[in-house]
């Protein structure tokens, strides 16, 4: 079941990624200055939100694609899987600053939204925080991942240099006119096609998994790491309180708070794949779709040195309108926050109980987990708010400590090796 979610992922992220891209208003526009989202508002916020879901459908598609890799192309692999864990889930996130120039523009003229944006871009924190690891972890996942799984004969060479064809194609075209911006993507859906295929067929072989202890001994760390990085991001919020004065008077913890926040849901990730690895059918379609939500909710984040740059640039009348009109965005709302908040704080719990369904840990971490949950729903921010990643800390604390490594390869669909050539 995994194997073929990951190839229905490869499958459907380049499609998506194809449809994103036609639908770009700035598509060939000699003018790529600011007034292109005023004038198609409708278009752009397709255009953000698939292309936002392009990179995260790639997440577990390419984790998938590294997952029957034991020993050989280990090294490889590992390179590739943090660039996809922590880089391309944080570049999907960046896709928000567009919604938010949007916004900008749907309320101000072009030299107040360049105004913005150029705070924005500015900040330390959204550049080393986000933006470089985002686009490394774009570029080398894209990249890597095809020659690791190549190397460990999960997938030929054929099949890896056609993916890494479509990938250069897209990155010299993406903002060319139709058709010429679709040839990468589309050689992308016929290369990752053919990888989801021989995926689903090939055996890992009888090897030490040392790419699989590497995940693991990630896996529990993070189980540790993430309530932690989640009671920093509460901690730092300015005055503790949600009230935008305390952001203005200290912009810089502000901005750390929003980066701590976002990396706490970033290393569940890894934390959740762990939990869910070798357990049942209900633990694993919990952790897909907990992966995916977690993919969603990190990117939230982002909104918030948008609203940091708004609120320094202007005044708090105007910057209240600019956030109102964000959440105006029906697409926006229904097919990216909404889901990403449900699904995270539901699946966080269902995981958890998965873990206990399969005897993997006792009762009490999945109460612990849902104590903490319903902390963070009740207290919100405020002197209160460490409760809620106390409690998750202890409860997959707990549950990390209960599990353990297994080396035995997962059983495959067919027992035929992918040919090398």
């Amino acid at each position: 079941m995994r194997r073929t979610a990951a190839a229905v992922c490869l499958v459907l992220a380049p499609i998506t990624l194809a449809v994103a891209t036609a639908v770009d208003p700035a598509l060939g526009a000699e003018d790529q200055s600011y007034g292109i989202y005023r004038d198609n508002p409708g278009a752009i916020e397709w255009h953000s939100v698939l292309l936002h879901w392009a990179w995260v459908l790639f997440v577990p598609g390419l984790i998938g694609l590294l997952d029957p890799i034991r020993k050989r192309g280990a090294v490889l692999a590992r390179i590739a899987w943090i660039a996809v864990v922590f880089g391309l889930v944080t570049f999907a996130a960046l896709m928000a600053s567009d919604l938010m120039v949007l916004a900008l523009e749907q309320n101000l003229p072009n030299d107040k939204v360049k105004a913005v944006d150029e705070a924005f871009q500015a900040m330390a924190w959204a550049q080393w925080g986000w933006q470089v690891p985002g686009l490394l972890g774009w570029a080398v996942a894209l990249l890597l991942t095809p020659i690791a799984a190549a190397r460990a004969r999960v997938i030929n060479w054929w099949t890896a240099g056609a993916a890494l064809a479509g990938t250069a194609g897209y990155f010299l075209f993406a903002i060319s006119p139709v058709p010429l911006c679709l040839v990468g993507p589309a050689v992308m859906t016929g290369a990752y096609a053919v990888a989801g295929w021989q995926l689903r067929r090939v055996t890992p072989p009888a090897e030490p998994d040392s790419f699989g202890a590497f995940r693991f001994t990630v896996g529990r760390l993070c189980m540790v790491l993430a309530p932690v990085s989640f009671g920093v991001g509460l901690a730092t919020v300015p005055g503790l309180s949600a009230d935008t004065a305390g952001f203005l008077e200290h912009p810089a913890l502000a901005q750390a708070s929003a980066f701590f926040l976002h990396l706490s849901w970033v290393l569940f990730i890894p934390a959740v794949l762990t939990a869910t690895r070798d357990g049942g059918r209900f633990a694993r379609i919990a952790g897909f779709v907990t992966v995916l939500a977690l993919a969603n909710f990190s990117a939230l984040m982002a909104g918030d040195y948008g609203d940091l740059a708004a609120r320094q640039t202007l005044d708090q009348a105007t910057a209240d309108k600019v956030q109102a009109s964000m959440g105006e965005q029906a697409l926006f709302t229904f097919a990216w926050v909404l889901p990403s908040m449900a699904g995270t704080l539901l699946g966080l719990i269902l995981v958890a109980v998965a873990t206990t369904v399969d005897g993997r840990s006792r009762w009490w971490v999945p109460v612990l987990v849902s104590a903490g949950i319903a902390a963070f729903l009740v207290l919100g921010v405020g002197p209160l708010s460490l409760v809620s990643p106390a409690l998750l800390l202890a409860g997959f604390g707990l549950l990390a400590r209960s599990l353990r490594f297994t080396s035995t390869p997962s059983p495959a669909p067919a027992p035929a090796p992918v040919p090398a050539g």
